[in-house]
């Protein structure tokens, strides 16, 4: 008898959640189990990436708390045998419905991001109200699927037992990963071939853009040659950021383009690649710059940090919120003859490989 599983996510824009839980569901959908997708909003780039096998249903709503009953209903009244949730507030709902039998489903967790450098950073009732709440109810959770050594010692922290924990990498790479990356670049606002330096992701607090900005500045009056910065992403602070390029006369030298269903082409042909953030899980992105053999430049943030990467020899870490170190960086590989950089042939992140993991598990519960 074919199990059935559930997937939860917020929307189908583009992002590292979206990607592998899009990828675990079409692998899974091609191995005998019957796969659905619950989005509070099933809008987005991503839709047409996922198998026909897999069911999507819209909650259409805008916010969790219009679908908890939705969502409850839903587990019920499809018998689903597992619960896959990866973003913090889906989780903390199930790992209720868990605690208060209101389900007798599994409950799978792939935490995305570290949970205490996100929410200890503000240190408001709403961040502590919900490190109390992840802490509490954690322990109903059945299984953990772990990106990375900062949110493995986080779950410890939060006294998941070790045997609960399962260490998985991203599903990046599948059968077009290369072909994508050689794909011309269509958009005539990028430059030519690798007269830019590139960051991706959402423009929110996280990725700290403003330091990459204000280190571009500098940049620019010492390097003489042509160069732009390009950033892909949307987000609320897009218009802060627009006006601060504005404010200091750098509007000609940097691109903003909205999220993109294939990025890799763009990877594949920038001088280098900047990640800035402030905290991470197991940033997608970084990892398929740095699969793609590019210069990366990231900040020495949880989940992106020399712990999680130095199995990657093209992969420079930097102190966070150090605008002038970050400067100097990017200048020295500017002017830095490039590199032929070999991989580590152990490295997975192959989508059959993490996919492979999740379906073993299944199979055991």
């Amino acid at each position: 008898m074919k199990k059935n599983i559930i997937f939860f996510l917020h929307n189908l824009n583009v992002g590292g959640a979206e990607k592998n839980f899009i990828n675990y569901a079409n692998y899974l959908s091609n191995n005998n189990i019957n796969v659905k997708i619950v989005c509070l909003s099933a809008k987005g780039i991503l839709k047409k990436n996922i198998n026909r096998k897999v069911k999507v249903i819209d909650l259409n709503k805008k916010k969790l708390k219009y679908s908890i009953f939705s969502i409850l209903k839903i587990i019920n009244s499809t018998k689903a045998d597992i619960l896959f949730s990866s973003l913090l507030h889906i989780s903390l709902l199930l790992c209720f419905f868990k605690k208060m039998n209101f389900i007798k489903a599994k409950l799978f967790l792939r935490p995305s991001n570290v949970i205490l450098a996100n929410h200890s950073s503000t240190k408001d009732k709403t961040s502590y109200s919900i490190i109390f709440l992840t802490n509490f109810l954690l322990r109903y959770a059945d299984l953990f699927f772990c990106i990375s050594y900062n949110i493995f010692k986080e779950l410890r922290l939060f006294k998941v037992p070790s045997n609960k924990i399962i260490k998985i990498n991203n599903a990046i790479v599948d059968n077009d990963f290369f072909k994508k990356s050689i794909k011309p670049i269509t958009n005539k606002k990028v430059p030519n071939k690798t007269d830019y330096i590139l960051s991706i992701g959402r423009l929110t607090e996280q990725k700290n853009h403003l330091m990459l900005l204000k280190s571009f500045i500098e940049i620019k009056k010492k390097y003489r040659q042509k160069l732009s910065l390009v950033l892909i992403g949307e987000g609320h602070l897009e218009k802060k950021l627009k006006n601060f390029v504005k404010i200091n006369k750098i509007k000609k030298d940097v691109i903003f383009l909205k999220n993109l269903q294939n990025v890799l082409n763009y990877i594949k042909n920038c001088k280098l690649f900047i990640q800035t953030s402030l905290w991470e899980g197991q940033p997608n992105v970084l990892i398929e710059a740095l699969l793609l053999k590019k210069q990366v430049i990231a900040t020495n943030c949880p989940g992106q940090n020399k712990k999680n990467l130095n199995q990657f020899k093209n992969c420079n870490i930097l102190k966070v919120n150090s605008t002038k170190n970050l400067s100097k960086t990017i200048l020295y590989f500017l002017n830095k003859k490039k590199k032929n950089f070999t991989l580590d042939k152990t490295l997975n992140y192959s989508v059959n490989y993490s996919s492979k993991i999740i379906l073993d598990a299944i199979k055991k519960n």
